[in-house]
């Protein structure tokens, strides 16, 4: 094409070459374009460029330049009908620009047609071509983009992004429609190249409108063309007219016209505001708001960021709403800047939707317009209605949501345009850091609040099982001193002094203890009476009868819940004939003592204190097989040391105190009155040798209670009992 311009004017224009050159220049630019739309409008606006550098006429330079516009024109209603979506909930309407592309070519081959010369159609010659085809053809293809452009609009209008484009569109169509018109009414150039020109630059333009990948750019960019060929044209075409004919004196002219287009290019950011969304009135207040999410105090950064959320819509509006996740409130701010801050919950799905919408932000008039196609969006929709909000976006940072943040619709008619979105979204990232901030301060203190809580709690338990603990004590004490206390009573004797101060010495020191008690003696008194005076005495003391088949059971010596080795932990465990165990269960005893290990899972070691009773020495019991050596080992130097209690006739001294204690005991228990005995029928029982030791001493004083008539037992009553005598009688101890 361009060499075709070269021939025209015979290669002695420069205008050619330039206008060549530069055809070549957009067809390479529109070569390495992915979209076929794309290198159509390149192409054709490399064709159309290349052709107007010829100076002279001819009609297939002409032709050429028509197929030129007509895949710019064609190019560019493809490319606005098939915008691609920008995902979200909103699915794009499939369109077909098959309508608009048929107008396109049938009116420029209309034209191009009239480019033909007239003799090959067989029509009588002329020297123009039609220029009212080429008019026509400029006009169609004007009101396609502008059709198609408004008709993609409408359908598409949820979608932001294509919202943005379609006002872009709309804006650079109808100012170069003005500026052809004009420029083809005042200036000099013919109205055939007004109308070519016009037809490449606007398809170029609204086609790199729905190209462009950023729709916000694309809204920066028209905004400032429009301000700059409203006020700009308008000052250069002034200009032009008033250096027309001066001759020399047009350069003042020229001059004063450069300055003031400088100064309107300077002055072009203020010159634009009133064609931002809502006067910019938002997207200022995003910016401020933003400005103050630096300080450092998070709720004094919240607190300045919603107030500047107020401002677009007065004092008298409803006060944006900050929503949190952890914890869960919802903030506000009134008009005197006070934050509010009140316990709430999002609605469930609301975070998940905004995600997957443009921008993370939901927006209300999409929830109205789907809710009857999907009617999982009602109950949102609803909320949305409730709160009078227009957008809902996701405060989030580095994959962590922090909140949502919402705006109220207010008196606002217009929807949110991209623009504002997207610097509301600017706003939620810079909001991420105070609120997690304030998240991470309100945790703290939660965490503060608990633990205060539960060391206040766990006070009060260790109190509550202090308390316990106590009585647990108290209850084990007075159970031992239940069973020590017959060996309170009567221990005058020197046999009774000597065994009970070894027990004593022996629990003092908690070393093993071997009793051996006769048959018939008792020696749960003493145990626990030396257990009451030793280190041991709030741990508890327990007694095993190894004679009983129950305490045979290995099971329940393993069991943590019912074992005796568990229970006596810290205390004392007594095996009363412990030579009756099963071996397996005296090995069991001897390996934990020996080990001070549980045989269940146990955190602590296990501290027990062995007694041991028998009626034999261990030597005995071991040469009889009837003591296992490894718990003969565990008697240490009790072994060979045990403590012998002694028989009820060795307690002489002992006897009378035990007598009248028992007597009165019975008494009490069988007459509601203490009994007492008289001398001679008490020396009448220390002759007595009592064979049967403490069990017989017991039965005989309850035999004797029941006898006796009054308050004394007589010498009669014991006579009755038959009781044989000695062959040598004992002194009584208070005649000695």
């Amino acid at each position: 094409m361009g060499a075709l311009a070269v021939w025209v004017d015979g290669g002695r224009e420069p205008s050619g070459w330039l206008g060549g050159c530069a055809g070549f220049a957009i067809a390479l630019f529109a070569a390495r374009r992915g979209r076929r739309s794309a290198r159509a409008i390149a192409w054709g606006f490399a064709v159309v460029v290349a052709s107007l550098g010829a100076h002279g006429h001819s009609r297939g330079l002409d032709a050429c330049s028509s197929i030129g516009e007509m895949a710019c024109a064609i190019g560019a209603c493809v490319a606005v009908v098939r915008i691609p979506p920008a995902g979200g909930l909103v699915r794009a309407p499939v369109s077909s620009p098959v309508a608009g592309v048929v107008v396109i070519a049938a009116a420029w081959w209309l034209a191009i047609v009239a480019s033909i010369p007239p003799r090959r159609l067989g029509l009588a010659a002329t020297d123009e071509p039609p220029l009212a085809w080429a008019v026509v053809a400029a006009v169609s293809s004007m009101a396609v983009l502008f059709g198609a452009a408004l008709w993609t609009s409408k359908r598409r209008r949820l979608e932001l992004d294509v919202a943005e484009r379609g006002r872009a569109m709309g804006a650079l169509l109808v100012t170069s429609l003005a500026a052809s018109c004009l420029i083809g009414v005042l200036g000099r150039i013919p109205a055939e190249t007004v109308s070519r020109s016009g037809v490449a630059v606007a398809s170029a333009l609204v086609g790199g409108v729905a190209l462009a990948e950023d729709a916000v750019r694309v809204a920066h960019l028209t905004r400032r063309l429009v301000v700059l060929a409203i006020v700009g044209g308008g000052v250069a075409l002034l200009g032009a007219s008033a250096a027309s004919g001066r001759g020399w004196d047009a350069w003042g002219v020229t001059l004063a016209t450069a300055l003031v287009a400088l100064a309107i290019g300077a002055a072009a950011p203020g010159l634009e505001a009133p064609l931002r969304p809502a006067r910019g009135a938002w997207i200022d207040a995003f910016e401020r708001a933003g400005s103050q999410t630096s300080r450092g105090d998070p709720d004094e950064a919240i607190r300045e960021a919603l107030l500047a959320l107020r401002a677009p819509r007065g004092p008298a509006a409803s006060s944006p709403e900050l929503w949190t996740l952890a914890p869960g409130c919802s903030m506000t701010v009134d008009a005197a800047g006070y934050l509010h801050e009140r316990e709430a919950e999002l609605p469930e799905g609301i975070v998940r939707l905004a995600l997957g919408e443009p921008e993370a932000a939901l927006r209300a008039e999409v929830l109205d317009a789907l809710e009857v196609k999907l009617p999982e969006l009602r109950t949102l929709s609803r909320w949305m209605t409730d709160r009078g909000a227009a957008i809902a976006t996701v405060i989030a940072s580095e994959g962590e949501i922090e909140g949502v943040l919402v705006l109220a619709r207010g008196s606002r008619d217009e929807p949110f345009t991209l623009e504002e979105v997207r610097g509301l979204r600017g706003l939620a990232d810079r909001m991420a850091a105070p609120c997690r901030a304030r998240a991470m301060r309100s945790r703290m203190l939660a965490r503060a609040r608990e633990e205060a809580q539960r060391a206040e709690s766990s006070g009060d338990t260790v109190e509550r099982l202090r308390h316990e603990r106590a009585l647990d004590v108290g209850r084990d004490a007075l159970a031992t001193a239940r069973l020590a206390r017959p060996a309170t009573v009567g221990i005058y004797s020197a046999a009774s002094r000597m065994a009970l101060e070894s027990l004593e010495r022996r629990t003092a020191l908690g070393a093993p203890i071997f009793i051996i008690a006769p048959s018939g003696v008792d020696p749960v008194p003493y145990l626990a009476r030396a257990h009451l005076a030793g280190r041991r005495r709030e741990a508890p003391l327990v007694l095993v009868d190894a004679t009983s088949v129950r305490e045979h059971d290995l099971a329940r010596w393993t069991q943590p819940s019912t074992s005796p080795l568990a229970l006596a932990h810290g205390g004392m465990l007594v095996l009363l004939d412990g030579a009756a165990l099963p071996g397996e269960l005296q090995q069991l005893v001897a390996r934990t003592l020996a080990e001070k290990r549980a045989p269940w899972e146990r955190p602590d070691a296990l501290d027990v204190q062995l007694a041991l009773t028998a009626v034999a020495s261990p030597a005995e019991l071991e040469a009889h097989g009837q003591l296992d050596p490894s718990l003969a080992a565990r008697l240490a130097d009790a072994h060979g040391s045990p403590v012998v209690l002694p028989r009820l006739r060795e307690r002489g001294d002992d006897l009378r105190a035990i007598l009248t204690d028992r007597l009165a005991r019975e008494g009490l228990r069988r007459y509601g009155r203490p009994v007492g005995i008289e001398q001679a029928a008490y020396a009448r029982l220390v002759d007595y040798p009592f064979p049967g030791e403490d069990a017989e001493f017991a039965s005989i004083v309850r035999r004797l209670v029941a006898r006796c008539v009054g308050d004394v037992v007589r010498a009669a009553d014991v006579e009755d009992l038959h009781l044989p005598r000695e062959a040598k009688g004992r002194k009584d101890p208070l005649t000695a």
